[in-house]
């Protein structure tokens, strides 16, 4: 009986360990298709990330060639014997570089260049001249703003106020030759420094004036005003001048009838001021 039980004992605990074995070989013959799946896997993500890493690579090697190629060209560009870092002077260059907000806009040259206007006042006195029959002598009044300079030649364009006096003697008639006029007036003048705060100028007017009533006796209700001379202008201040003139003129209507014209001279006194 004790032998029996014996070798059923023996016989159990081989069947055990043929289970165990076989139970072992199971576990180690499913691990191998999931190590085999594990490699594929990794396989395939090494063959995914190459291309990125090697596209990587590639930009970081551009990034560095260009790089040098600006600090070459930094360096090449700094004075000999001083060393500057290149990250230091592209900063020391952006921080000196103003910003466009704080830029100040430049005012345009032509503005700046732009002369000075100015008013100038004329006073003056004409002798009637040239004709014994016909002694007409004017009181006149100018007021002219210079609007352009070319070189030494301005241009005016102003007013006149006249007051004429005496009288006129055709066919043996007096007439009286007392008027008051009044109309725009033009003028040119060209100058030329001479010396210290003197200039010289030779000026040139017409003016188109309307009388009270027809002026001289037997003439027209309008008439021409024309004046040219010399003049001399003293500049006593840099925005302030006096001008003293001695000048000849020449008045009538410009019609073949009833224009008894007649010329005078005479010095006219001027005052002009820049603003």
């Amino acid at each position: 009986m004790v032998k029996k039980h014996d070798t059923t004992d023996i016989t159990y605990a081989a069947n055990a360990a043929q289970k165990l074995s076989n139970a072992k070989w199971g576990r180690t013959l499913l691990a191998l298709p999931i190590a085999a799946l594990g490699l594929l896997a990794w396989q395939a993500t090494a063959m995914a990330a190459a291309p990125v890493a090697a596209a990587a690579g590639q930009t970081a090697e551009s990034a560095g060639q260009k790089t040098q190629q600006e600090t070459g060209k930094a360096e090449a560009q700094q004075p000999q014997g001083l060393h500057v870092e290149p990250v230091k002077a592209a900063e020391t260059e952006t921080a000196k570089a103003p910003s466009a907000k704080t830029v100040p806009t430049a005012e345009p040259a032509a503005k700046k260049a732009e002369p000075r206007k100015n008013i100038e006042v004329q006073l003056e006195y004409l002798e009637g001249r040239f004709f014994e029959k016909r002694d007409v002598d004017l009181y006149n009044v100018h007021v002219y703003r210079q609007y352009k300079e070319l070189g030494a030649l301005s241009l005016h364009y102003g007013l006149t106020f006249e007051r004429a006096t005496g009288s006129t003697t055709e066919n043996d008639i007096w007439r009286d030759a007392e008027a008051v006029g009044f109309g725009p007036s033009y003028m040119m003048r060209w100058t030329k420094h001479i010396s210290g705060k003197l200039d010289g100028s030779i000026d040139g007017s017409g003016s188109l004036l309307v009388y009270n009533h027809a002026h001289p006796g037997n003439g027209r209700a309008y008439g021409f005003l024309w004046r040219i001379g010399p003049r001399l202008t003293y500049h006593y201040t840099d925005r302030d001048a006096l001008s003293l003139a001695y000048l000849f003129h020449h008045s009538s209507n410009g019609m073949s009838t009833h224009n008894p014209g007649y010329n005078g001279v005479g010095f006219s006194l001027g005052f002009t001021h820049w603003y």
